[in-house]
């Protein structure tokens, strides 16, 4: 019971304590940083919750909690993740790993007044595990998100291909092609990729560099191929609408082999189902001949 009562001290000691820091020690900046106003200047802004002065002097103490965590491992995946999913919200690894920490201490709040309320038993094993969950729920959440526009690029992947070869193959050059993609179909998330790419080139990046990004942000196999290609056939000087070309069918070649694949796998997979529906059947209906078979009225 005192081990009861010096936890809920503590507890009711941090959640006052931690506030009051807070707003004393981290006060909100008279301007966003430099990088939010450049991307507000350029359009790309995004409203998220670090931009509400109301929640400021938390969400920076929070910030400041996850700056001093050295977490090497989650922080590259949270940058891969976030490039990968577009990253709509405009968040930085340090502003992510913060929503971690803030879910963290939520669930585990939560989880401990839970806990208090049940009896309070389990209180030792409820908060770290709860702090734990917490951390990890943003960054499945993330990784699910990333997981998912990857498959949405893969899906489009061909089709721009053939776009940009036709495009090309009318005389346009690879950034010309690009350009009429993009301002076709804005909203493509393999234009907007291709936008940045070719927003890289424009400020000075080789074609090589940018399209290297570009296989960097997003962890597609076939499109780090099709990037190969291309910076192969640019040093080789073969015809680069020919290359796109090719990769394009070698691409709807592999999605009909998947496809194949797939389709005989659930045939293996639905035989189980199908059996144990099958048994289910015979014994509805053979089910009262063996009933009256065993109780001796069938003859």
């Amino acid at each position: 019971m005192d081990l009861e009562l010096i936890l809920i001290s503590v507890i009711v000691f941090v959640g006052v304590f931690l506030p009051i820091y807070a707003i004393f020690r981290y006060p909100v900046p008279a301007a966003p940083p430099v990088n939010r106003r450049i991307a507000r200047a350029m359009g790309a802004d995004r409203a998220t919750i670090f931009e509400l002065p109301a929640l400021a002097p938390v969400l920076n103490a929070v910030v400041a909690i996850a700056n001093r965590l050295n977490l090497p491992k989650i922080r590259a995946d949270i940058r891969q993740d976030l490039d990968a999913s577009g990253n709509a919200s405009g968040y930085s690894v340090e502003q992510y790993l913060a929503l971690c920490v803030l879910s963290a201490l939520s669930v585990a709040f939560l989880a401990g007044l839970g806990e208090l309320w049940l009896g309070g038993g389990l209180l030792l094993v409820v908060l770290p595990l709860g702090a734990a969950g917490g951390f990890y729920v943003p960054l499945i959440l993330l990784h699910g998100a990333r997981n998912r526009r990857v498959i949405r690029i893969a899906k489009q992947l061909p089709y721009t291909l053939d776009l940009i070869a036709l495009v090309m193959a009318a005389g346009s050059s690879f950034g010309e092609a690009i350009q009429t993609l993009i301002r076709d179909n804005p909203e493509d998330e393999l234009n907007q990729e291709l936008k940045i790419a070719l927003s890289e080139i424009e400020f000075g990046a080789t074609r090589a560099t940018a399209l290297k990004n570009l296989a960097q942000r997003i962890p597609l196999e076939s499109l780090r191929s099709v990037i190969a290609s291309v910076n192969q056939s640019e040093k080789l000087g073969t015809p680069m609408a020919a290359v796109l070309k090719v990769q394009a069918d070698m691409l709807r070649a592999q999605r009909g082999v998947i496809a194949e694949k797939k389709s005989a796998s659930a045939s293996l997979r639905i035989l189980v189902p199908s059996m144990m529906i099958m048994i289910a059947v015979v014994l509805i209906v053979f089910s009262p001949m063996i009933i009256r078979f065993i109780k001796g009225e069938l003859f």
